[in-house]
């Protein structure tokens, strides 16, 4: 757990630590993934996140890294003001400096990405829109951009004009019978539209844990490339 002075108690997430960590005292790079509904720290686990990344480390395809996943308490789970007192303001501010203190990390900005699922990939595109000197790159994995969007200065359609967006590497995917497929591809036209360079895929399949599961591997392969 960690303390969050934004919601005012210990809080609850998952850590992913590399098979090399207890053996070496090298430091590694973090992506941080955050859940959907129901919000549970565990989402990510249920989608085979941890098997795949001990797949693609010890196949020699990725370097090792940390994985970060964090539950967002309901009260700051349904918050879509992006605010001081938000689940955004909460991973920036609390569980970032908190991971680095604790973990061997490596700390910069190239050695740092941020995804999610569904209500999670809204929070990481707010998050990684807002603070793109924290993040090289981020994943959203059909974001609920139709139902869990903050307010205007928030809302990623809004954020993609700050100019620090451009320098993070963006991955957008959702299933052909996704009901977050429509607003995902509008996204992905409005940062084409703005001349920002994006990776946009549709997958087979519905809005649901199997859509994940059966692409999680190219998504770390996304999070880890230039680690």
């Amino acid at each position: 757990t960690y303390f969050s002075s934004i919601a005012g108690s210990e809080q609850l997430y998952h850590v992913y630590l590399p098979p090399d960590y207890d053996h070496t005292d090298r430091r590694y790079p973090v992506l941080y993934l955050l859940h959907g509904w129901p919000p549970e720290a565990a989402d990510w686990d249920r989608v085979g996140t941890d098997e795949a990344a001990d797949r693609a480390i010890q196949a020699g395809t990725v370097p090792p890294f940390i994985i970060v996943m964090p539950r967002a308490e309901e009260r700051l789970y349904v918050n879509t003001s992006g605010g001081e007192r938000s689940f955004e303001s909460q991973v920036v501010n609390d569980l970032i400096p908190h991971v680095d203190a604790t973990y061997r990390t490596q700390p910069e900005r190239e050695r740092r990405a941020i995804g999610g699922i569904s209500r999670g990939g809204v929070w990481a595109l707010e998050i990684s829109f807002l603070y793109p000197h924290l993040f090289a790159a981020v994943g959203a994995h059909s974001p609920a951009l139709s139902v869990n969007v903050a307010p205007p200065p928030y809302d990623p359609f809004y954020l993609l004009k700050e100019p620090g967006v451009t320098t993070l590497r963006i991955y957008l995917d959702a299933g052909d019978l996704d009901w977050a497929r429509e607003k995902t591809q509008e996204l992905h036209e409005a940062l084409n539209q703005q001349g920002i360079p994006n990776q946009f895929v549709v997958h087979s399949g519905r809005h649901a844990n199997a859509l994940w599961e059966a692409n999680v591997a190219e998504y770390l392969a996304f999070y880890t490339a230039g680690w």
